[in-house]
């Protein structure tokens, strides 16, 4: 059994290595490590976000006011735009509608509890984990 996992680790680095030195592998593959720990750090947030709906959904007397809001970004780069709205969507009560040059549009649920710092960390975060390396 360990003969075959070692095959297929090695036939797995072979494949990578080759894909490396013959450019066959992209922005996206070396950035993917480090998206995974954003999309891991974010568990927290995206958990407590998920039980603060639920309480207030069991409440019921809560008012929602949905609403339409729009993101400036700095964010440059159509992948690293993509990662930004994919991690704002994960947020209970928060979609991403569009994805342009100038930012994210964002539908929710209730617009007074839209958190603009939380916003601007993810931001940053993302700002970070891509490095900017595609053109805009």
């Amino acid at each position: 059994m360990r003969l075959k996992l070692a095959i297929g680790f090695a036939a797995a680095l072979a494949c990578v290595l080759f894909a490396l030195r013959f450019g066959g592998v992209g922005r996206g593959f070396s950035r993917a490590p480090r998206l995974l720990i954003l999309r891991l750090s974010r568990a927290g947030y995206v958990a407590r976000g998920a039980v603060r709906t639920l309480k207030a959904a069991i409440s019921s007397d809560v008012a929602l006011t949905p609403a339409l809001v729009r993101v400036r970004s700095r964010v440059g780069g159509a992948g690293a735009r993509a990662v930004l709205a994919e991690l704002s969507s994960a947020a209970p009560g928060e979609v991403a509608v569009e994805a342009d040059a100038e930012g994210v549009l964002l539908h929710v649920l209730n617009e007074d509890a839209v958190d603009a710092s939380a916003l601007g960390a993810l931001e940053a975060d993302v700002l970070a984990a891509v490095r900017q390396e595609e053109p805009a």
